[in-house]
């Protein structure tokens, strides 16, 4: 047993059956519509469900809505797990999660800081426009991780979950409305 508390422990990656994959699997296409669609909302969902399938896959006692909500402070964990899992399989995938983790971070920091900004109404129309255009880049950084977590479980491309669902839908069409809404308000003369 090592002495770090977020080094992943062998004995808890148990082996999991073909129809549960221990992380959330999903398309690049599928990933990043979605992302940007739903202003990063859908960050929220993703961490959720990865810790969600991690907890059914390995039975370890962790709290999948807390560490969705918090993943600023639980996706270093994930990305470890992810690549643990990985090399106990013999993969040779290389994708520094600890990097990617880090910009993680680092991503969800700036966009609370330009947020905020944005809510403040501080730097209007530049803000706004920083803060629309770091949202796909913040959606590239999130899906570089996605790649090591879709080759940890087994599924590369994310092909088991390309297709878009009912939900999905339904939100790529509030998602285009907000946006419209939104670009339209950019137009607007300031008062």
């Amino acid at each position: 047993m090592s002495d770090n508390i977020y080094t992943p422990q062998p004995e808890a990656l148990v082996a999991v059956a073909d129809d549960q994959r221990p992380f959330y699997t999903v398309s690049r296409n599928k990933f990043l519509t979605l992302f940007v669609l739903t202003f990063g909302c859908y960050q929220l969902y993703w961490a959720y469900k990865n810790w969600q399938q991690f907890k059914q896959a390995t039975d370890k006692d962790v709290w999948p809505i807390a560490r969705g909500v918090f993943s600023i402070f639980f996706t270093h964990a994930l990305y470890r797990e992810a690549d643990a899992y990985s090399k106990q399989k013999g993969s040779t995938y290389s994708w520094q999660p600890g990097v990617l983790a880090t910009w993680y971070v680092v991503m969800m920091i700036v966009a609370h800081v330009v947020g905020t900004l944005v809510r403040k109404n501080i730097g209007f129309p530049t803000v706004d426009i920083i803060s629309l255009t770091l949202l796909p880049l913040h959606g590239w950084v999130v899906w570089l991780g996605q790649r090591g977590l879709n080759e940890a479980a087994g599924d590369p491309l994310g092909e088991d979950n390309a297709r878009f669902t009912l939900i999905n839908y339904v939100f790529i069409a509030l998602g285009t409305l907000l946006w419209a809404l939104t670009l339209f308000g950019l137009t607007l003369p300031q008062e």
